[in-house]
């Protein structure tokens, strides 16, 4: 146990063989989808020579996440998510076989926008799968570098699949073996995804099935509940509306402006990848920073540079440059976001909030995409792309006074947590846990006033919240396994804690809980609790071990079915 505790940074998220897996398998499929992204913009370019077929092939190939990616996070939070992850690569990589037979015949180009449209929709489930199994692989101290090592995976996949997409069809003068390709990925990627092992949810554990539009509308409900998850997402959705700009913008940008014909639209994106490989560790870093606004506010106005610049340089290496700058702000805001998105929202509903995320994430690629043709129409190449990049810098200032409100909303609620925090922080069980999952708790704990005599917990209750004695007295009351008359087992003062035994066993409380003096306790909430230990494995021990002690004395035939990491967890 002692050395994956020395372990910093990237090594911790990686000495998990699980995340080790998940990431293996997002890199080969991440470096295919780029093969593929540049072959079929390409194709379609050479076919037509036309921005409007252009732009309309990138809006059917990501039309789907608007229409069904809050379905698709419906989906995987539904289902087994390595079952959902597996069945969508494998439906992806026979679109791809049957796209480049498509190609392959010289069918019109709307049939291949229409299996880029299919296999899109096939995919739909698979990125709210890997964003809500993060948290599942990895512990929460690794959570934030697993996050940076995903997108700099993502950053590397367009770093090397941009570039030997141009490469391979330069060599080939063909995109139908780059579809080949990219449906050998989906096969590996569906290959090692079957090798991870994530929670296993008994059936009668899983959600009670309700009506589509009601798991929706909780999803929805637990962005809208925040100021800070809507304000994160409205920096998403800028970086977004950025990459449809871009789909359009840099095909031209490389043949008008560069010089280096439309395969060299390839090396651009590479570079936005390079940009991103290389601030990955930046990114790690930044989001212990506790100053989050003013990373995020440096990462969008990063990501508009290229379409500021752009129209002064025709020299491609001045480009590439400009692009690789961009990737590092993208990498910045998408690391600190999607972390801060899933340490605030629920474990049960974190599927569905990333599905509608990327909903509205395609929206406005879409968006950007739709925007570009006509900026092009009435501007020309380079005013276009100064125009882009005005609109992103203004956004992003409007951003800014929000930002830096809740940074300094942030201050005051550390200060006003930090009692709850520090006692929490002396509490054995909670040795060992980051101050971010600390605060969670401290912010769902109620304080409440237990008059002496008055009973905290009952013997035979459902479990329902976690207590922890911030004052006063309290005696443990057991009858035990024979059901004998009540017998006192212990007390517990300032610094103790009760209520574990039932949330994490999920049987009934096996103890009473009285109150000998008038006494203040916090009150937090049974998932919130177990949300929060089962994520951390030293609390997860420390908490075993008291499990078994308590109910040796109580119950000592029963043997605790005790959950280690990487094991599902209710309330």
């Amino acid at each position: 146990m002692s050395e994956p505790k020395e372990r910093k940074g990237f090594r911790a998220a990686l000495a998990h063989k699980d995340f080790r897996l998940l990431l293996a398998s997002l890199t080969t499929s991440g470096i295919g989808d780029w093969f593929y992204n540049i072959a079929l913009v390409v194709y379609i370019l050479e076919e037509t020579s036309s921005p409007g077929w252009v732009a309309a092939a990138g809006i059917g190939r990501l039309a789907p996440y608007i229409l069904l990616g809050s379905l698709g996070g419906v989906v995987a939070d539904r289902f087994d998510r390595r079952k959902v992850m597996v069945t969508a690569d494998v439906a992806r990589a026979a679109l791809m076989l049957a796209l480049a037979g498509v190609v392959a015949s010289g069918a019109p180009v709307a049939f291949a926008i229409g299996i880029a449209f299919l296999s899109t929709a096939a995919g739909t489930p698979f990125f709210p799968a890997v964003a809500a199994v993060t948290p599942s692989v990895v512990d929460e101290k690794s959570l934030a570098a697993a996050n940076a090592l995903i997108t700099t995976v993502d950053s590397l996949a367009i770093a090397l699949g941009p570039a030997l997409g141009g490469l391979l069809l330069t060599v080939t003068a063909s995109p139908v073996v780059a579809f080949i390709v990219n449906a050998t990925t989906f096969g590996i990627s569906a290959l090692l995804l079957g090798r991870v092992s994530l929670p296993r949810v008994k059936e009668e554990e899983r959600p009670e099935v309700v009506p589509l539009h009601h798991q929706l509308a909780e999803g929805v409900r637990a962005i809208t509940s925040s100021t800070s998850i809507m304000l994160l997402i409205a920096l998403l959705l800028l970086a977004t509306f950025a990459c449809g700009l871009e789909i359009v913008l840099y095909p031209l940008v490389s043949k008008n402006l560069l010089g280096t014909g439309a395969e060299g639209v390839g090396f651009l994106f590479a570079a936005l990848g390079v940009g991103g490989v290389a601030a990955a560790g930046l990114a790690n870093r930044a989001v212990a920073y506790p100053r989050p606004a003013l990373i995020l506010t440096a990462g969008s106005l990063m990501s508009a540079t290229p379409f500021a610049f752009l129209p002064l340089t025709t020299s491609p290496a001045a480009a590439y440059v400009l692009v690789a700058i961009q990737g590092g702000g993208l990498i910045l805001i998408d690391v600190l976001a999607t972390t801060l998105m899933q340490r605030a929202v629920r474990e049960s509903v974190m599927a569905r909030v990333f599905g509608i995320l990327d909903s509205i994430e395609v929206l406005a690629t879409v968006l950007g995409a739709a925007i570009a043709p006509l900026l092009i129409e009435s501007f020309g190449l380079k005013v276009s792309l100064l125009v882009a990049g005005g609109i992103l810098v203004a956004l992003t200032l409007l951003c800014v006074p929000k930002l830096f409100v809740i940074d300094r909303g942030t201050d005051r609620r550390r200060l006003e947590l930090e009692p709850k925090v520090q006692l929490m922080s002396r509490l054995g069980i909670f040795e060992g846990m980051p101050r971010q999952s600390l605060e969670a708790l401290a912010a769902s704990a109620s304080e409440e006033a237990v008059s002496g005599g008055d009973v905290l917990i009952r013997e035979g209750d459902d479990a329902d919240d976690f207590f922890v004695i911030r004052s006063g007295a309290m005696e443990v009351l057991s009858s035990g396994e024979a059901g004998a008359k009540q017998t006192k087992v212990r007390d517990l003062g300032a610094g103790d804690y009760a209520g574990e035994i039932g949330l994490i066993e999920r049987i009934p409380r096996t103890a009473t809980v009285r109150a000998t003096l008038d006494s203040l306790v916090f009150r937090i909430g049974g998932r919130e609790f177990v949300d929060a230990v089962s994520r951390v494995p030293s609390v997860s021990s420390a908490l075993s071990g008291g499990i078994a002690g308590r109910l040796a004395r109580t119950h000592p035939s029963y043997r605790p079915n005790l959950r280690e990491k990487g094991t599902e967890v209710e309330s």
